[in-house]
């Protein structure tokens, strides 16, 4: 009798503990961009602790110009969330290129809305490279603007901000290493707000 009412109670707790969840990333707003590219596959959703929000970036980036070389352009997104163990959050990252220097929005302000700078798929191409930068706004509307590499067109910011809270977790798009010779590593990325 009591081992029925532990398990009974077991499943019970279960039950609500999966209601609970699906409530919560019911309640998550992605926001995103409409000209990210559409190969590879897309990462775990990571956010930063409970209460924090991502407060600067960097970006790892292959920055190679050689002609015999398959250039990646943008590989990686690193988000600072402003926990007091400082974390950080990745999502999936890329195989290659060189982390450049973090970014942060001004003490108090969190990231906001991005941008991307894509260059869009083109069969005639040999060396495709999707993203190639990234710009943010904070919540007090100042622009983080790295200049990564320069192939490819800026978008529109995300038409949905997170202008209030800031943003507080990301998933990437990638293309993993050895997928195809003509590599193009991160593809597209979605934040989401806290």
């Amino acid at each position: 009798m009591v081992v029925q009412r532990s398990v009974a109670f077991l499943v019970s707790f279960l039950m609500l503990s999966l209601v609970l969840r699906s409530r919560s990333c019911e309640a998550l707003k992605i926001i995103s961009v409409t000209n990210g590219g559409t190969e590879g596959s897309w990462g775990l959703l990571e956010i930063c602790p409970e209460g924090s929000r991502a407060i600067g970036y960097q970006t790892q980036n292959d920055l190679l110009d050689v002609i015999l070389y398959d250039k990646t352009a943008m590989n990686s997104i690193r988000l600072f969330c402003n926990d007091t163990e400082g974390t950080s959050i990745t999502s999936t990252l890329g195989h290659t290129g060189t982390w450049e220097l973090r970014q942060n929005c001004p003490p108090g302000e969190a990231l906001s809305s991005f941008r991307l700078r894509v260059e869009p798929y083109d069969p005639e191409l040999s060396d495709n490279t999707s993203v190639n930068s990234i710009q943010f706004n904070c919540t007090d509307g100042t622009l983080l603007n790295f200049n990564g590499n320069s192939a490819g067109v800026w978008g529109d910011f995300s038409a949905d901000q997170c202008d209030v809270t800031g943003i507080c977790g990301l998933e990437t798009r990638v293309m993993p290493q050895g997928a195809l010779s003509d590599n193009t590593a991160l593809n597209n990325v979605g934040f989401i707000c806290c």
